[in-house]
């Protein structure tokens, strides 16, 4: 279980089998499982009804004679179940008529892979496969691996990749568009929006940020002049140790002078309004508040 095998629940198709077998196949030369206990560990990794298919075959064999059952029995048995008559003619269609689209080489030998693979009877003997993948090539590049008489598909389809590759470069045959070629020119593509949709969003925040500074300046300009007197003392104005006059709101100590007048120094008027003959002797003026 180390070895992370697939699951299989019988809703994947017959592809979808075809990767389940190729993935239990790795696992088992991994973990070096022996011929004998494939079909016991295969079937652990089975769920929904492919497990339910497997629990009614158990109780048909009895579970010993289930589990030593052959590998390749046990993979015939569940293509036959899983890949209908119907779906292998239409896999057999496909794998007589697939050809090699532009220079895309790379998926053309995939899916001539994965069709031999479910398609057995049409590849068998061996000559069957390396005809029917030689007739599928693009004819640019076809006469030319015929040509070279190879009996080995694997041989063959390296040659072809080669030869392939060759014709690329002659432009012969168009580039290959690979999976990293499509990402990147769906990004390009999809950049202009995306740098639209980034930039109204940066603009839009910009302009909230500069309206809230806007309103912030207006507000500061209409604070009254005791809201500017605190604002500056929260700013760090005074410094001093005098305490802080409630009346005035100012530093100082001893009496507070607001509302006195500085002409006569008498409570209730102002200078301006001050009624008496001369000014009061300076020597009497009380202390002015620190500013």
């Amino acid at each position: 279980m180390d070895c992370r095998p697939s699951s299989f629940s019988g809703t994947e198709g017959a592809v979808g089998l075809l990767h389940w077998f190729e993935k239990l196949e790795s696992v088992f030369e991994m973990c070096e499982c022996p011929e004998a206990r494939r079909v016991k560990f295969a079937t652990g990794t089975l769920e929904g009804i492919a497990l339910t298919w497997w629990n009614a075959q158990v109780q048909i064999l009895g579970l010993a004679a289930a589990n030593a059952t052959p590998w390749n029995e046990f993979k015939e048995l569940i293509k036959r179940e899983y890949c209908t008559r119907e779906d292998i003619h239409k896999l057999e269609d496909e794998l007589y008529n697939l050809k090699m689209v532009g220079s895309e080489i790379e998926a053309y030998t995939k899916r001539s892979n994965e069709l031999a693979v479910l398609c057995p009877t049409m590849v068998d003997p061996p000559y069957k496969r390396i005809e029917l993948y030689l007739k599928g090539l693009a004819p640019e590049i076809q006469s030319h691996v015929t040509s070279a008489n190879l009996n080995n598909i694997q041989e063959i389809q390296r040659l072809a990749h080669r030869i392939t590759d060759q014709a690329v470069d002659q432009g012969k045959l168009p580039k290959r568009i690979s999976a990293t070629a499509t990402a990147t020119a769906t990004t390009t593509l999809a950049t202009p929006s995306e740098s639209k949709r980034k930039w109204e969003g940066d603009s839009s925040k910009g302009s909230a940020s500069v309206q809230s500074q806007s309103q912030q300046r207006k507000t500061d300009s209409y604070q009254s002049p005791s809201q500017h007197s605190s604002s500056s003392h929260r700013q760090g104005g005074y410094r001093g140790n005098l305490p802080k006059c409630n009346n005035c709101n100012r530093h100082h100590s001893g009496q507070c002078n607001k509302g006195r007048c500085q002409r006569c120094l008498k409570m209730g008027h102002e200078a301006k309004d001050c009624r008496s003959a001369r000014p009061a002797n300076q020597n009497q003026q009380p202390q002015q508040p620190a500013p």
